[in-house]
């Protein structure tokens, strides 16, 4: 990964946490002023809907982005590697990689935040930003196994 890659990744990142910090803080400033004096404003639901809107956007394009790289693989043992086909995979590694690592960034400030102002009824919310790491290591799992099928192949 050369320095320009991990420059653009910083900067995914950072744009990732400002969208999440704005929508969250647009969200709760929406709820502030009720129609009804009765409702309560809760800010844990807020954040970890926004928090799961946006997870599951990267997992969900860095899956389909996933399941094409296993598409290529499956392509490329059964035929000849081309140099093509090499540097496609290679650029899918990419930006699985680059949807994937801010996600678990994502992942790790919702906890952090949900935690930091958790309540006992809340307890769900924070068990459900835990459970967000089980797609997640499942995609680099993937991504380190499939690392290791060209290598046989050749």
């Amino acid at each position: 990964m050369t320095w320009r890659h991990f420059i653009a990744a910083i900067l995914l990142i950072t744009i990732h946490v400002i969208v999440i910090t704005n929508s969250s803080a647009s969200y709760v400033f929406a709820q502030e002023t009720p129609q009804y004096e009765s409702v309560p404003v809760t800010l844990i639901p807020a954040i970890t809907q926004n928090i799961l809107t946006i997870v599951s956007l990267l997992i969900g394009t860095s899956s389909f982005i996933l399941g094409l790289r296993i598409q290529n693989v499956s392509r490329a043992t059964s035929s000849t590697n081309t140099s093509s086909s090499v540097l496609m995979n290679k650029y899918m590694e990419i930006l699985i990689l680059a949807l994937v690592i801010p996600s678990i960034f994502i992942i790790i400030f919702g906890i952090i935040l949900v935690g930091i102002q958790l309540e006992i009824g809340d307890l769900a919310y924070l068990l459900l930003l835990f459970a967000l790491f089980i797609p997640a290591g499942v995609i680099l799992l993937l991504i380190r196994n499939l690392r290791r099928i060209p290598e046989k192949a050749v």
